[in-house]
């Protein structure tokens, strides 16, 4: 079979070099989209009085950037069926060049704003574009390395943003954190408008577009319910109205998911038992590690004191260390699958979460390095081997449903994440004076690690339960679910 072309299942072909080009073309332009969201959390204070505006408007830099990602990545499964994967390259490339321009001229919040949801529509189609070339390109016995490096890609940008910005913003401006991407980007588009190439689906499905207005409504009403109980608690009209219409799309939701001819996501998937728990597991995973991405380097200015540089350095020794780890355990997961990667993963992330629990008060700079080390590792050991196991679990025609459903909740896990461990530590920065404010930091940090920890416990969960409903004669691909 031709390298070039949709892959058969049994296949043993590599990978041919012009597959290898564009898949690290867009894997390189989804690094530098998700380098960003994180990137500028270090400059928020700076933000903040340059632009004369509050923690609550600048925030929406990282966390508005997310939900457009998660918003575009619903209708991805729709426009790589729809659109041969060139086309979806160039959009992605043209909106990311604009954006990133924009951000980096900004005179005021609005135009940076603008300039980030542009960029946020451009790691929306290219992180699912990357993942669709790699099911589409790299034949089955090579998956899960190909995976694992997608998995560095997507978990190790968000790491590196807070180094990145920090370094930039201490020692030139936070407007280098864009400039410097600007011609990178047009590097990017001379290789991959050449290299990336892969037709569309014969019988792409029709557009979704009530699913797409109550998913998006459902998760911003969900993240907007977690700001309001931060800033001013549930004991007010405010959170009872978010309340209200968030279950409410979200009841909409379930109904149109198993009564609509139209799907924007396919949640049939979910009715197989190990998807949804490798789905659950993937969101605990990136939750966890977005979320962690954002309070480390917050909690060690705030509470250690550490400048802003210092704060995105402690992320730099685990960054390495997990990009480093995730190619083996992509090799580890195609020669023994999924037991040893995922549950090692699953092992550390909780074990890793609860020591930073136990030593908050008590940590330094050191302590918080390596600690971040341990959970950087079992994050990478673990994340890439979860979505590459739901893709065995598929019908070949269903991989392009689970790589959008998946790439969905990684990028929601994030914004989520962010936004319910940053209202931890609103609550309790809120209900203390100022003298005691560093003590509100702690205790908010603190219970954030415990959420995290028993998440991981309940990750580790889902993992075990597999194992009983595996069985070593089930096959790795199954008959397609009718919905």
């Amino acid at each position: 079979m031709n390298a070039q072309g949709p892959r058969g299942e049994t296949s043993m072909r590599e990978v041919s070099l012009r597959s290898k080009i564009a898949i690290f073309s867009v894997g390189l332009l989804t690094f530098l989209g998700i380098l960003t969201e994180t990137s500028l959390t270090v400059a928020f204070p700076i933000l903040m009085k340059q632009f004369n505006a509050s923690l609550d408007s600048v925030q929406w830099l990282t966390s508005g950037y997310l939900l457009m990602v998660t918003v575009v990545m619903c209708s991805t499964a729709y426009l790589n069926e729809r659109f041969p994967a060139q086309a979806m390259f160039r959009f992605a490339v043209v909106t990311c060049f604009c954006g990133s321009l924009l951000c980096a001229l900004a005179p005021n919040l609005a135009l940076l704003m603008a300039g980030r949801l542009l960029q946020a529509m451009a790691t929306g189609v290219a992180t699912p574009l990357m993942y669709h070339l790699i099911f589409e390109l790299v034949p089955l016995h090579r998956l899960g390395f190909y995976v694992g490096l997608a998995a560095m890609v997507v978990s190790l940008a968000p790491a590196l943003g807070p180094v990145y910005g920090g370094i930039l913003t201490n020692f030139i401006s936070w407007r280098m954190i864009f400039w410097i991407l600007v011609p990178l980007i047009a590097v990017l588009a001379l290789v991959g408008f050449r290299y990336v190439i892969l037709p569309a689906s014969k019988n792409p499905r029709r557009f979704d577009a009530i699913g797409l207005a109550l998913l998006a409504v459902s998760m911003l009403g969900l993240i907007e319910v977690v700001n309001q109980w931060g800033r001013m608690g549930i004991a007010n009209w405010g959170f009872a109205i978010r309340l209200v219409i968030t279950f409410t799309a979200l009841a909409l939701l379930v109904v149109h998911a198993i009564k609509g001819k139209r799907q924007i996501i396919n949640f049939h998937l979910l009715a197989r038992s190990i998807v949804r728990l490798r789905a659950a597991n993937y969101f605990i995973f990136q939750f966890a590690n977005i979320g962690i991405s954002v309070i480390l380097p917050l909690f060690s200015q705030k509470y250690l004191g550490t400048s802003a540089l210092v704060a995105g350095l402690i992320m730099l020794p685990g960054s390495i260390a997990g990009a480093f780890i995730s190619p083996f355990a992509g090799k580890t997961y195609d020669k023994h699958g999924p037991r040893i990667t995922i549950t090692l993963g699953n092992v550390s992330m909780m074990v890793g979460c609860a020591l930073l629990c136990w030593f908050t008060k008590s940590s330094t700079v050191l302590t918080l390095t390596l600690l971040y080390m341990f959970i950087r590792i079992g994050f990478n050991t673990g994340f890439g081997s979860t979505m590459s196991d739901a893709t065995k679990r598929v019908a070949p025609a269903e991989k392009g449903d689970v790589n959008t459903m998946f790439n969905t909740f990684q990028q929601y896990a994030g914004s989520l994440g962010t936004s319910v461990l940053a209202a931890a530590i609103t609550a309790f920065e809120g209900r203390t004076s100022s003298v005691n404010a560093n003590a509100a930091v702690a205790s908010g940090t603190q219970l954030d690690f415990l959420m995290l920890t028993v998440l991981a416990f309940f990750g580790l969960i889902f993992t075990l339960m597999t194992y009983r409903l595996d069985s070593p004669k089930a096959k790795p691909v199954i008959k397609k679910v009718q919905g």
